[in-house]
């Protein structure tokens, strides 16, 4: 048995006093398989400055496929 990446989204939590208890979190489907961490904070810190907010957290998260392997 092995596990196969069937899809991936990046989940941000911006920070800001006007957000209920200060924090408002946003996910984005559909991310890349390849993509980079770097990039997805890069991505994350863009929408927080567009949004006058801070960058508080990055999740990747990842749904995988167990599949079985043939002998």
């Amino acid at each position: 048995m092995k596990f196969e990446l069937t899809e991936q989204s990046i989940q941000y939590t911006f920070g800001n006093k006007r957000y209920t208890n200060g924090l408002k979190s946003r996910m984005i489907k559909n991310v890349k398989k390849d993509a980079a961490a770097a990039d997805l904070k890069k991505v994350g810190q863009a929408i927080a400055g567009l949004q006058e907010d801070s960058l508080d957290d990055v999740i990747l998260v990842q749904k995988q496929r167990v599949i079985e392997v043939a002998e």
